[in-house]
């Protein structure tokens, strides 16, 4: 298995042909991702091992108006690495000559370096099945099936051009995403992610999981539709971050119509003074440069106090627009979220409710009319119906439609003190980078249409 270090070799000698056989004209820019992991998967007492070394350079090759976009896998061969860059490059020539020019071609002119290295006190690999499963005992003995998966090992980006930009991004993480399933298919959801394993802080959370498994084994109960008082666990309010993105507060989309907050941009519509949205590079979960080897700000905040304070601007849409460019990715996605938190006590939730809904999971979430920011989706894993602040049983799933104005605006009541990180998961293809900092929200009048 290959270390951060490795990693970066086999990034230093893809930059070494790339850039070294660039000729006149032409320009480059250069994005590296690489991983060294360790996974252990786990469900009915069966556990399954493995490891993943890859590293791949992804780049743009720029000449006469055009660009294309290439990508080829490194590996620990230095000669064979070589001649596949070599190749690669000289593809990219041939392919480049054939398309239209692109009038808004946004050329790399960073210059800057940066090297960002965040060590992580992991689980010993060797020991791995004990330390993940034998905390999760007590779930056995409620009946339930843990099931999920655990990876962990250094993560690597890196970003150069032709200008002169070299960025480097290294993190030792780990993650379980896991649930604990009843036989009558009833479950509880969440992960533990973060730098630092902590074999208290991991066995407390999935205690803290037995009270709502142990409700889930209650009848379920049918909640018809209307408005509720609703608590929104911040795995479940993880589920809202991506719509930042996705129709959001990208410069583009509010200029070209595409955004769900036009209205926040021009100030007609407000959200809550007690909610705060932002950029927060600090967290330390991705890294700030993008693929032109611009490097962001470490934070950047978006909306404050209900109100807009910035959108993401890319190179090509400050070049477009006429804007300053916060050193968004082309695609102005919002990265490493964080919500400010509140003052509402976690072992106060509960009575704050007093009589609702408490929401562990939601999913299928997809804009229902995204002028309006309205968004639509479904309850999941350990939702329940709380009476006089007391968790009484789970729910039938449920389906909700409400406006993100109304969710982070009037209909806001409270933020929790208690802030969770709620990691990507993803390993398709590659293990992901990136999450949020996320408290949960107490919501007032949450719209629930079947």
């Amino acid at each position: 298995m290959s270390t951060a270090r490795e990693l970066e070799a086999r990034f230093s000698r893809a930059c070494e042909v790339l850039l070294g056989e660039l000729a006149s004209g032409e320009a480059i820019s250069i994005e590296f991702s690489g991983e060294s992991s360790t996974f252990l998967r786990f469900n009915r007492g069966a556990r399954q091992i493995g490891e993943v070394d890859q590293s791949r350079v992804s780049f743009k090759y720029y000449r006469d108006g055009r660009t294309l976009s290439s990508l080829f896998e490194t590996t620990d061969s230095p000669e064979l690495d070589a001649r596949t860059a070599a190749a690669a490059l000289d593809r990219a020539r041939r392919e480049a000559a054939l398309l239209p020019e692109d009038p808004y071609q946004t050329l790399p002119a960073a210059a800057g370096s940066s090297r960002e290295e965040f060590t992580g006190q992991l689980p010993e690999s060797g020991r791995l099945p004990k330390t993940i499963l034998d905390p999760a005992r007590p779930f056995q003995g409620a009946g339930a099936d843990f099931v999920g998966i655990h990876s962990q090992g250094p993560v690597c980006r890196g970003a150069a051009n032709s200008k002169g930009a070299r960025h480097w991004f290294a993190t030792e993480n780990f993650v379980v995403d896991y649930s604990a399933w009843l036989a009558n298919g009833k479950a509880v959801k969440s992960s533990y992610a973060g730098r630092e394993w902590d074999d208290q802080e991991y066995a407390r959370k999935l205690g803290s999981e037995l009270p709502r498994l142990e409700a889930l084994s209650r009848g379920e109960r049918t909640i018809p539709a209307g408005e509720y008082r609703v608590y929104i666990a911040a795995d479940a309010l993880g589920e809202f971050v991506p719509f930042f993105s996705w129709n959001g507060l990208s410069e583009r989309q509010i200029r070209e119509g595409e955004s769900a907050f036009i209205a926040l941009k021009e100030g007609r519509r407000l959200m809550s003074p007690s909610f705060s949205l932002s950029q927060d590079f600090g967290l330390g979960i991705e890294p700030r440069f993008n693929e032109l080897g611009e490097v962001a700000p470490d934070h950047l905040p978006l909306i404050e106090g209900g109100r807009l304070a910035n959108s993401l601007v890319s190179a090509r849409s400050a070049r477009q627009y006429g804007v300053a460019s916060n050193a968004s990715p082309e695609w102005e996605g919002l990265r490493s979220a964080s919500i400010g938190a509140g003052e509402l006590a976690e072992e106060e939730v509960f009575v704050s409710i007093g009589t609702g809904l408490y929401l562990s999971n939601l999913h299928y979430l997809n804009w229902s009319d995204f002028d309006s920011a309205r968004v639509t989706g479904m309850t999941r894993f350990a939702c329940f119906w709380i009476e006089g602040g007391r968790l009484v049983a789970p729910i039938k799933d449920m389906r909700f439609d409400e406006s993100l104005y109304h969710l982070f605006g009037d209909k806001l009541k409270a933020l929790s003190s208690k802030r969770q990180l709620v990691s990507e998961t993803s390993t398709y293809d590659r293990r992901a980078l990136g999450g949020s900092m996320l408290p949960g929200i107490l919501v007032d009048g949450f719209t629930f249409t079947l």
